[in-house]
């Protein structure tokens, strides 16, 4: 009887052994995929795919393409997704991607029910973001834009078959990760064996279709980008031919219109003697961040009217109706993304010389660009999807020729090219107005990334105007500490920012962009974020400003090697450095000499130093002299001897002094941003810094952590960017004397 019983219970055990694998063997049935009913809360979003026509936009279908694709990853839950979906125009996209993207909304509804039915499903939107995001990682790792550079080789070896499959293996490794992280019921589990099936399904056939677009895509922009390099190189009728190549494949092109029609606005003041384009032999193509930079500064002077005599006006009036029909054109056909086609209508009236017409255009374009930012910068997320553009200093150039077009800096700031004409014309008053009015503007577009090239800009073009809005801005300190101590530990990425306002003035509604620059950065290259706005900073005091969360490809504390501010009130602009940085560039420019280079840059920036200068009536010479009638030296020098010194000690105490070394200069010395030291800076042996330094009233007030003696003679140095001082001082009978002011 118990034998029977025994194999009956191993009959059972058997059995159900074998029901269990039969199970986990029957085959999972995907989701169809074609025979689909949207929801109602899926039909507006599935209704806005539908497509209108079969005609198509290469740039609107890569936006789009890469538009659902970060919504994917950012949106929060279902219903944010299908919102963001619904309000969408996809009239211009190719119908063949719009209907491989449906394909997706049956996979996503049959999730979106498993959620509503399940409880321990509550956050299954979740596994679709890490889908996705699984998905963008893979074709950052692949290369550029994926694999388009092995299709326009025509290299076999990566073919879409085996990308489709990387895709997928990408993407469907989020399921993995989810069924590790959900203790899911057998049902639960075949459920989503299901939706990871047709999503595979789906991957499979959307796949080919993305590479076809994309492929389309990175083949324009290679001609894009060559007319960037050609214009901003100084080759404009090089530019000009490329855009016209564009054209005739895509003649409603956004970019290649403005292109061309720049390009046609230099060509024209480019018209030489016989009728013919002037060549630009010194022009060079930018290799660096700062050499584009230079580029754009030597563009805008070729527009300002930097130019040959004209004998051909009736080719230089041709290449201008040229320009002007091609801008109506752009307008035209982009109402709600004029702004820098305004721009360049600007331009092109100023190049004509009709100056009231230029500025009622860069009034306009002023109004718009903040209007218009969303859809100007529509196509940023396909130029940051070509992530080799942030492999080298080429790349990023371009990326911030499109940038400045697309947000309004640069050459393709309204503001600031007013501000040009007025400082040219000598009214500074309204040329500072201009200026700060475009950093307002900025701010109020939410762009930061780029303010650091706009300060750079103004002070290599306007560089008298631009400094008389500045704050006397050597005497505010950025200062930056981690949150925890990093010494303990390398995965430190949240500081503490901290201002410390040495001026006698109280900076009200304050804006802070902290910039930063980490390891393995370009030179000029800063990691720009807005910290929270202040109500007040009060003079002579040190302000917490925030904690600030580091979000730079996996930068931390100990990465950062620069860290510079720019700080904007109501009424005021300013660059805020860390004190490191401001002897470092001291030293440095002490090293080397302020104007060692002879470049037409340097001379420029050296000119526009000296006419700052001029507009207060001084000059280095007439500095030296301020400094040898006003500075002032405290302090009693030991001579040695213990009991005087001791009764000196005894007096101080009394009179509240003490026996290091205090210095006061006189105020307009902050004209030329100066950093103090005794003894030159290189001599690292004896240089100290002073440990106060702060502005009072009509005065510098420093103080050293040097005890002068008797008969001792101590160098005082003077550095800034305009020239270098040394001031000699000497103690005689215990007090001291200026002795000498030397310009350096």
């Amino acid at each position: 009887m118990k034998k029977k019983v025994a194999w009956t219970v191993v009959a059972v055990v058997v059995l159900g052994i074998a029901a269990l694998i039969a199970w986990q063997c029957w085959p999972v049935e995907t989701i169809n995929l074609e025979e689909y009913t949207p929801s109602e809360e899926f039909e507006p979003a599935y209704e806005a795919l539908e497509s209108k026509t079969p005609e198509y936009d290469i740039e609107e279908t890569v936006r789009a393409m890469n538009a659902l694709e970060v919504a994917q990853c950012q949106s929060e839950d279902f219903m944010s997704y299908l919102e963001y979906v619904a309000k969408q125009d996809f009239s211009r996209v190719a119908p063949e991607v719009l209907e491989q993207k449906k394909k997706l909304f049956p996979i996503l509804q049959r999730l979106y029910e498993l959620q509503k039915e399940h409880e321990e499903l509550d956050d299954v939107w979740m596994l679709m973001r890490s889908a996705t995001s699984g998905a963008n990682a893979f074709v950052t790792e692949v290369n550029p834009v994926g694999v388009i550079g092995s299709m326009l080789t025509g290299d076999a070896t990566l073919s879409s078959v085996s990308v489709a499959g990387g895709m997928e293996k990408a993407q469907t490794a989020a399921f993995d990760e989810y069924e590790k992280q959900k203790e899911l019921k057998r049902k639960l589990e075949r459920e989503i064996e299901s939706v990871r099936l047709s999503y595979v399904e789906y991957l499979e056939e959307y796949a080919p279709v993305y590479y076809k677009y994309m492929q389309e895509w990175d083949a324009l922009c290679l001609k894009k980008d060559k007319a960037y390099i050609d214009l901003y190189g100084g080759q404009p009728l090089a530019a000009y031919n490329q855009t016209q190549d564009i054209l005739k494949d895509y003649p409603t092109n956004r970019e290649a219109l403005l292109l061309k029609g720049l390009s046609l606005i230099q060509m024209s003041s480019e018209v030489g003697p016989s009728g013919t384009l002037r060549s630009s032999g010194e022009s060079v193509r930018p290799s660096s961040v700062e050499g584009a930079d230079a580029a754009i500064a030597l563009a805008d002077s070729v527009l300002a009217g930097v130019s040959a005599e004209i004998s051909a006006p009736d080719e230089r009036m041709e290449l201008q109706m040229e320009a002007e029909a091609t801008l109506d054109q752009y307008i035209k056909l982009y109402p709600s993304r004029s702004a820098p086609a305004l721009v360049l209508k600007g331009l092109l009236y100023r190049e004509q010389g009709e100056t009231a017409k230029a500025v009622s255009y860069f009034d306009q374009a002023s109004m718009e660009y903040p209007r218009q930012a969303a859809a100007l910068t529509d196509l940023l997320d396909s130029y940051k999807a070509r992530t080799y553009l942030n492999k080298s200093a080429e790349g990023k150039y371009l990326l911030r020729l499109y940038r400045s077009t697309m947000e309004g800096f640069g050459i393709f700031s309204p503001n600031l090219l007013k501000a040009h004409y007025y400082a040219e014309h000598g009214d500074v008053e309204q040329s500072k107005k201009e200026i700060f009015d475009h950093f307002y503007r900025r701010s109020n577009q939410g762009v930061y990334d780029c303010l650091l090239s706009d300060m750079q800009y103004c002070e290599e073009n306007m560089y008298s105007s631009f400094r008389q809005i500045l704050l006397e801005q050597s005497f505010l300190d950025v200062a930056v500490e981690p949150t925890m101590n990093w010494t303990l530990s390398d995965n430190d990425d949240e500081i503490k920012v901290t201002i410390n306002n040495r001026s006698d003035i109280d900076l009200e509604n304050v804006r802070i962009f902290l910039c930063l620059h980490y390891t393995d950065m370009y030179k000029d290259e800063y990691d720009v974020q807005k910290l929270p706005s202040v109500n007040i900073i009060k003079h002579n005091d040190k302000t917490e400003i925030g904690v600030v969360k580091l979000n730079y490809e996996n930068k931390k504390y100990n990465d950062i090697t620069r860290i510079r501010a720019i700080a904007m009130t109501d009424d005021k602009i300013c660059w805020i450095d860390n004190v490191n940085y401001k002897y470092m560039r001291a030293q440095e420019a002490a090293a080397h000499g302020n104007n060692s280079k002879s470049s037409t840059q340097n001379v420029q920036t050296s000119s526009a130093k000296q006419q700052l200068l001029e507009d207060f009536n001084v000059d280095n010479g007439k500095l030296q002299s301020i400094i040898q009638e006003g500075m002032k030296v405290y302090g009693i020098a030991s001579d040695g001897n213990l009991l005087n010194d001791m009764k000196q000690d005894m007096k101080n105490l009394v009179t509240g002094k003490d026996r290091k070394l205090h210095i006061e200069l006189p105020r307009i010395l902050t004209l030329i941003d100066p950093v103090f030291s005794l003894y030159q800076l290189n001599d690292k042996d004896k240089a100290v810094r002073p440990s106060e330094n702060y502005l009072s009233g009509s005065n510098i007030r420093l103080k050293f952590d040097y005890e002068p003696k008797q008969n001792e003679t101590i160098p005082l140095y003077i550095y800034s960017d305009f020239a270098n001082f040394k001031v000699t001082v000497k103690f005689e009978g215990g007090k001291p004397t200026v002795k000498k002011v030397e310009l350096i």
